[in-house]
């Protein structure tokens, strides 16, 4: 990394702390979050079977639609402000790389995703402090929940990243990267109108919804790694073709 990505690094998550929409964005998803673990809580205490509080957390659809609109919104004004306001002309002509630029932006965004999720983990400790740990945690499940929802924020964030560098307007920059997103998850259910093994095995590979189920059995899959992964290098790559495009036209 160049001294440069970490200038523009500073200056991407500085942005966020800034940003009012952020601690708005904050507050909401902590406040509906907390809900939500209450609302675990309410079955465990009902004695639901065979499941356990990380499970219910991270599998009710609920917790979907906390995550899939939030790449939108935090990634929606990172290139589209830059074009609306005039600065990405400053930006490009400035001693740095298109990589400097989008990885900048990338690991702002997923920093502050990242801190976004930081409230539930409390909510566990406080859960298990009053409780004291009378309902048993399985912390390795635990942690693998919330590295997939590390891999969720790098692939939404990359699709975010994309999404905006493609217009000026954040308004159709937060569309295009949800409709993307929400278009993979709908995919994924695909499986329940197909009784083919084969479609079974290829929905299965980009099934969000999939793959927090086996990282909530306590499961770890490197073909999961691999997918977020790599499917996050692509979409930062094209992200490197567009501001190319535009570099070559200024």
């Amino acid at each position: 990394m160049t001294r440069a990505f970490w200038v523009l690094l500073q200056r991407e998550f500085g942005a966020f702390l800034l940003s009012p929409l952020a601690y708005v964005v904050f507050f909401c998803l902590t406040f509906i979050n907390a809900g939500l673990f209450y609302f675990c809580v309410s079955f465990i205490e009902r004695g639901v079977p065979n499941y356990t509080i990380i499970q219910i957390f991270f599998l009710i659809p609920f917790f979907w639609f906390c995550v899939i609109p939030l790449a939108p919104i935090l990634t929606m004004r990172l290139f589209s402000e830059e074009y609306r306001a005039g600065t990405i002309e400053l930006l490009m002509t400035a001693p740095v790389t298109d990589w400097d630029v989008i990885l900048s932006k990338f690991f702002g965004a997923l920093g502050f995703f990242a801190v976004l999720w930081t409230p539930t983990a409390l909510f566990l400790g406080i859960f298990q402090s009053i409780t004291h740990h009378a309902v048993p945690i399985s912390w390795g499940s635990t942690l693998l929940c919330y590295l997939m929802v590390v891999f969720l924020g790098m692939l939404y964030t990359a699709i975010g990243l994309y999404a905006s560098s493609l217009s000026r307007s954040q308004a159709v920059a937060a569309f295009l990267s949800f409709a993307i997103i929400i278009g993979l998850f709908i995919a994924s259910f695909v499986v329940f109108f197909n009784n083919s093994t084969e479609v079974a095995d290829l929905v299965n590979i980009f099934s969000a919804r999939r793959h927090m189920e086996t990282f909530a059995d306590g499961i770890f899959d490197s073909r999961v790694a691999v997918w977020y992964l790599s499917s996050t290098a692509l979409f930062l790559a094209l992200t490197q073709r567009v501001l190319a495009a535009k570099r070559i036209k200024a």
